[in-house]
């Protein structure tokens, strides 16, 4: 999952420095969200289960709606800060991770959580998680924060993978034991060992990374700062750089069922690829309030995340 929100909101810099006032009133516990309080929610990210999806933001909100976003219930989940990055293992399961370190676990779909690990003594917010397998999970973070589980999450323990500590804003699974880590600086990292080991990679660009994706023809896609985009097909170790006449920062995207990619990011932005990430187009979406993840939204359309909540914009002409 692609976590700009988090590393921006953190750092104070880029986009989210003067986010959107949070919800007035007290939300319910549990229950379902009017329209009114969705617009005024910071989300930050979410995944799909089916017709399912279920999103994490801000004083550790977590939503989930059933029928592709026309209305949202919230999950009862204990108090948190600012939560920025979500990933299921299968059906039932997600790990939900966010500042002072903090790290939930769901097994019922996303409807209830409770924390597994928290160090706000740290001062590390983790911006994106990632199960390998049920078992195992890694989350990364500000200041080189990386945690990783052997046992499902009952315990975490720190690592330190390389000397420098640059924010870690992404991991992605390329497969065969594959891992790539994206973030501060161009920083990019890779593991041929299932994260075991971990070496830097020669970085196309000087800006920060803030998300990738991995195309249906195995190309990993990395986009940033000022619209940068670039595409690899040789599991990152060269890139090549993917025309975007945009230079608002992308901060987060999905792939869809269909193999499109959808990227989203400040100012409005919204981005489509029908072919593999080689070339990308605009996606109107109507504001330019700033979008943390895109993601499947009804038929047609995509559902876009951010300082406003959610917002639907319909996919331009292509089947999905």
């Amino acid at each position: 999952m692609s976590k700009a929100l988090g590393a921006a909101a953190f750092s104070c810099g880029i986009v989210f420095c003067a986010w959107a006032a949070p919800p007035s009133g007290v939300l319910p516990d549990s229950g379902s969200l009017s329209a009114t309080t969705m617009q005024r929610l910071l989300l930050a990210d979410a995944e799909r289960l089916d017709n399912r999806v279920v999103a994490v933001g801000d004083r550790g909100y977590i939503v989930y709606t059933d029928d592709h976003g026309k209305s949202w219930k919230r999950a009862k989940a204990p108090a948190a800060p600012l939560l920025t990055a979500i990933d299921f293992v299968d059906g039932q399961t997600a790990l939900a991770v966010g500042h002072d370190s903090v790290i939930l676990v769901t097994h019922d779909r996303g409807e209830t959580w409770t924390q597994q690990f928290s160090a706000p003594s740290e001062q590390r917010p983790l911006l994106d998680v990632l199960f390998l397998t049920p078992k195992v999970a890694i989350a990364v973070g500000a200041y080189g924060a990386y945690y990783e589980t052997a046992n499902g999450g009952e315990t975490w323990t720190s690592r330190k993978i390389v000397a420098d500590d640059k924010h870690f804003n992404a991991i992605l699974e390329l497969g065969e034991g594959r891992l790539i880590i994206l973030g501060e600086a161009g920083t990019i990292l890779a593991s041929a060992d299932g994260g075991k080991s971990w070496s830097p990679i020669p970085s196309p660009y000087k800006g920060s990374l803030f998300g990738g994706l991995v195309t249906d023809d195995g190309a990993v896609v990395a986009f940033g700062m000022r619209g940068r985009i670039y595409r690899s097909t040789d599991k990152g170790q060269t890139w090549k750089q993917i025309d975007n006449p945009s230079t608002a920062t992308l901060m987060g995207g999905d792939k869809l069922q269909d193999g499109a990619l959808v990227i989203a990011g400040a100012a409005g932005t919204a981005l489509v690829s029908r072919d593999n990430g080689q070339s990308f187009v605009p996606i109107p979406t109507g504001t330019t309030k700033a979008f943390s993840r895109a993601i499947l939204g009804a038929p047609n359309a995509v559902l876009l995340l951010g300082e406003a909540g959610v917002r639907e914009a319909p996919l331009p002409s292509g089947k999905r």
